[in-house]
Order: C-alpha cells, then structure tokens, then sequence
C-alpha cells in the first residue's frame, strides 16, 4: 500500500507541476531562484544568510541567485533599520506578482481535476488529502522539535 502511496503521489506532484515549470521557463528562472521567491513569500523578508540556511546553499551561491532576481526586478535589498551594515531581501511588487501566478497556475490545474468529481468523490479525496497535511505537520513539529533539542544540546548554545 506504501507503494501505490508513493507512486500515486510522485505522479501527482509531477502532473500538478508540468506547467508551472512550463510558465516559469517563460520567465527565465533557474530553479535556486523560483526557490528563492517562495521562501520570501512564505516566510517574509530574511537577511541574506537565513535564506543561504534555509535554502541549504553557499552564501556566495545565494548572493549570486539574488543579484539575478534583483535585476529582473522581483526582489529588492533593503538595509535592516535596526543595524545598517545588515542587509534585508524582500519581494517587491513584481515578485509578489510573478509568485502569486506561479501558484494560481497549480490552482487552475486543481480547478479542472475537481470538476470532473462528483461531491461524494471530492469529499472522499478531502479527506485523504487532510489527512496527507495532518501527518505532513506531524513530521514538521518532529522535526522542529528535533532541531530545538539539537541546539539545546550544542555547546555553543
């Protein structure tokens, strides 16, 4: 059953993501910056190095991924008004525009598989699909609850 799980999901995912990809490949993105722009809009402005941590890059590598999206005009660098030698990255209006076309190109998709459901077998693929989130953010506060261990833990904690 795991299997089937995995594979019904992989396809998914993939499908759901064809044309995202294709609407990006428009944009000429790398993926590192598509990265780059959902983390600014899930999480907020972020100093350069939290978004080198969370994306798991080099700095350098980060500082070069957003050189690229401040020039096409979808991030800007701002100075922390707290300390000005810090340097702030956030969405500007364009990246907030081209991050909110990014995702309503996944909800057109899901538009189109929803229609062709009767109510009965769209309300039995919701609740499969909270179920999938409840474990999802079960598996998320484990693993917070890890890191937090884990720097409690740290000497230099």
């Amino acid at each position: 059953m795991t299997d089937r799980f995995r594979e019904l999901a992989e396809y998914l995912n993939r499908q759901l993501h064809t044309g995202r990809l294709d609407e990006w490949e428009g944009l000429d993105m790398t993926i590192p910056q598509i990265k780059t722009l959902v983390l600014l809009e899930r999480v907020g402005p972020l100093r350069m190095g939290n978004i080198a941590i969370y994306l798991g890059r080099a700095l350098s590598a980060t500082t070069t991924v957003m050189d690229r999206l401040v020039e096409k005009g979808l991030v800007d660098r701002v100075s922390d008004p707290n300390d000005r030698r810090v340097v702030i990255c956030k969405l500007t209006e364009s990246g907030e525009v081209a991050i909110k076309r990014f995702w309503q190109i996944g909800r057109e998709r899901l538009d189109l598989l929803a229609d062709l459901l009767d109510e009965e077998q769209l309300e039995t693929v919701v609740k499969g699909l909270e179920l999938i989130r409840w474990a999802e953010d079960e598996i998320q506060r484990t693993y917070a609850s890890m890191q937090s261990t884990i720097k409690q833990d740290s000497p230099d904690a």
